[in-house]
């Protein structure tokens, strides 16, 4: 696959089929991602893979502490950070809500339900690195994270990264035995084989014209 094919081809999947991805798939991504760039080659990146019946007992831990913290969905952050963010992703839930409507949902809620049960993926990957490294590493774990969506994606594989899920960062440790000491959770990344018959999965988000994210100098 071209490198601009990967790049502009790669999109979320949130919709997967029950096909399980073998170990040794997963391993080859994991490798890719693990080529990823890094401050003085520290390689910061720990992966957990969850698959089975222990995602399954992940997702009923997430969905109990879910419960009874009540956190809600707010990309706007309560509206503190500035409103040309919040206006893409007022964009980005217009044009979805169509699809999800579809689906006799709303975007929140289809958001919410989705990302704390990892859209149904066979497999998720939970990126973590020491606590003590500052946080510019965290550039390097999304090198790292790149690298196995677009590595995922080559082996027509499909990913979603998703963020939400860290709200209950004291479950996740819990259930999969992380020790917060060595370990801080970063991102969780949903991945198997996109459903082709899943509508959402046919949307695919737009991107602002490039030239207002572009300072020149010495052009």
């Amino acid at each position: 696959m071209e490198i601009h094919d990967a790049l502009s081809g790669r999109k979320t999947i949130r919709g997967f089929l029950e096909q399980p991805v073998p170990q040794a798939v997963i391993k080859e991504i994991l490798i890719d991602a693990h080529w990823a760039p890094s401050s003085s080659n520290q390689q910061p990146w720990h992966f957990h893979v969850v698959t089975g019946a222990a995602l399954q007992g992940l997702c009923e831990k997430i969905e109990e502490a879910r419960r009874l913290k009540q956190t809600s969905y707010d990309p706007s952050k309560g509206k503190t950070i500035p409103p040309e963010y919040v206006d893409r992703t007022k964009k980005l839930f217009r044009q979805l809500r169509p699809v999800i409507s579809s689906l006799d949902g709303d975007n929140k809620s289809f958001i919410e339900s989705g990302s704390f049960r990892f859209y149904g993926a066979p497999v998720v990957v939970f990126i973590t690195m020491h606590p003590s490294l500052p946080k510019s590493r965290y550039m390097d774990i999304g090198m790292a994270a790149q690298n196995l969506m677009l590595s995922a994606h080559g082996r027509g594989l499909g990913t979603c990264a998703i963020a939400l899920t860290l709200y209950y960062g004291d479950a996740i440790n819990a259930c999969l035995g992380i020790d917060p000491d060595q370990h801080e959770t970063l991102l969780s990344i949903a991945l198997g084989y996109p459903d082709p018959e899943f509508p959402v999965n046919a949307f695919r988000s737009s991107r602002e014209d490039i030239d207002p994210f572009i300072t020149w100098a010495g052009f």
